[in-house]
């Protein structure tokens, strides 16, 4: 059973602390020209596995960097979430990315003010007779009659974030219902939030550059139908994938919403039919008119740990060289990480601009934009550089033949005696190596994992060949 609300007295002192950490930070590294910033580690951020529940990190928010940013004010951010993950991963994000945001709608498939928040019922305005008669529908009534106490624990999602299969997690009562919300989100962020120019998308374990949206958004005409995001197919069906955060501006949400409107029992059937409600939308909106704009390397689905930083799409497309506008699958705990990271990241820019006089999103200097590549340098690798790991895995792809049984000495001498192999890892079944690409990986039982850390630096390089594909890779100048 889930737990309950903090006391009041805990959240009270928790609160009184972490304003004070607030705000002694903010006076300390104040100045009346440019706004500063620092992160004190467990402090000024509390930590998302232990007490993020109880704190109220906006108390004094307002010298934060990424609230320095131009643009907030045309954009909304739409968080999809449901019940049985909303207490273990939505927390996070209220003393984290929320308080970046100037708006916010959040959508669940149960009503409520969670933490002062308040979560829209996405379905409420779904047909009763649908709900009534569908099986996807058993835990979204049941969530309406009893609430989140009636959830069993065997449904809730827990913090860990896991990569579903190509079909989904059809015996997830949760997924089962998820679906449904997609076409119904565009009616009801309408109706709530009619007047913006962009909607952003996300999900409780996305991570969204907020920094490199606001800049991106800047360059696009938002009086015309846009779909943005990281292109996945489903037969003939080519959509933005959910989880990688997707974008649409004001008129491609008005065309998705009146064509769902228009055809209300054909786009049911075809959710029925189906197990992903992203391809849904992306298949309602490109009958309204509306195609999916592929936002692929800017759009990502991964986690920085455990992506491959060299994957290309032919010559134009590099993930290396391009901005990072989202990333895929955070626990709580790293994405409060990567939250902290794009603060100090656009902390530095501010005060960059400050002495230069330069206007923070400039023509083709791309110097301000957080690339991938920026991730890997400054993100992932300080993590590699800390050396050889027990019990963890970084997903080097290739089995060394007749390996079996090696220790991890001798796989780190064979890895040493291949020119080309940049990293190491020794399992079960012997030593894998990688000589292409280089991953920080993850925690696993019986692996440990090593990397050559003096060929990096050579790896990198040869990847900063961009051959004039830097910036944002889906623009049009307005």
């Amino acid at each position: 059973m889930l737990q309950g609300y903090p006391s009041k007295s805990k959240t009270v002192t928790v609160t009184a602390a972490i304003f004070l950490l607030l705000l002694g930070a903010h006076l300390l590294y104040s100045s009346p020209s440019i706004p500063r910033w620092r992160i004190a580690q467990g402090e000024a951020v509390v930590d998302g596995e232990a007490n993020v529940e109880d704190a109220d990190a906006s108390a004094e928010p307002d010298f934060l960097p990424c609230q320095q940013l131009p643009g907030a004010e045309d954009v909304v951010v739409v968080m999809r979430t449901g019940a049985t993950e909303i207490q273990d991963k939505l927390p996070i994000h209220f003393n984290t990315t929320f308080v970046c945001y100037q708006d916010l709608l959040i959508f669940s498939d149960y009503p409520e003010n969670f933490y002062g928040h308040q979560v829209h019922d996405v379905l409420a305005s779904v047909d009763q007779g649908l709900k009534e008669s569908n099986n996807d529908f058993e835990l979204y009534l049941r969530l309406q009659q009893h609430g989140r106490e009636s959830l069993h624990d065997y449904e809730l999602s827990g913090k860990a974030s896991f990569e579903g299969s190509k079909s989904g997690k059809g015996d997830n009562p949760g997924w089962k219902l998820d679906k449904w919300k997609f076409l119904p989100m565009m009616n009801e962020t309408l109706k709530l939030r009619p007047d913006k120019k962009w909607y952003v998308f996300v999900e409780s374990d996305s991570y969204a550059v907020w920094s490199n949206i606001l800049q991106w958004l800047d360059q696009l005409d938002p009086s015309l139908p846009h779909y943005y995001g990281s292109e996945v197919q489903i037969g003939p069906d080519v959509f933005a994938h959910g989880g990688s955060v997707f974008v649409m501006s004001k008129p491609a949400i008005e065309k998705g919403a009146q064509i769902y409107a228009d055809k209300l029992q054909e786009w049911h059937d075809w959710t029925n039919r189906h197990w992903a409600g992203d391809c849904i939308l992306g298949k309602a909106l490109l009958e309204a008119g509306v195609p999916l704009t592929w936002g692929w390397p800017m759009f990502q689905g991964g986690h920085p740990a455990k992506m491959d930083f060299t994957e290309r799409k032919g010559e134009e497309k590099q993930l290396w060289c391009t901005p990072a506008l989202s990333y895929h699958h955070f626990s709580p705990t790293e994405l409060r990480a990567m939250w902290e990271f794009e603060q100090l990241w656009i902390q530095s820019r501010l005060e960059k601009v400050s002495k230069t006089e330069k206007r923070w999103s400039s023509g083709k200097d791309y110097s301000d934009v957080l690339e991938h590549r920026d991730v890997f340098r400054e993100f992932v690798l300080p993590s590699i550089q800390e050396g050889k790991r027990g019990w963890w895995n970084n997903l080097s792809p290739n089995l060394v033949e007749n390996t079996a049984g090696a220790g991890e000495a001798d796989c780190q001498r064979l890895c040493e005696e291949n020119g080309d192999c940049l990293q190491y890892m020794t399992g079960p079944e012997g030593c894998f190596f990688s000589t292409t690409h280089v991953m920080l990986g993850e925690y696993a039982d019986g692996f440990k994992s090593g990397w050559m850390d003096s060929r990096l630096d050579s790896w990198m390089q040869k990847l900063d060949t961009c051959g004039g594909h830097e910036g944002w890779t889906v623009r049009s100048f307005i």
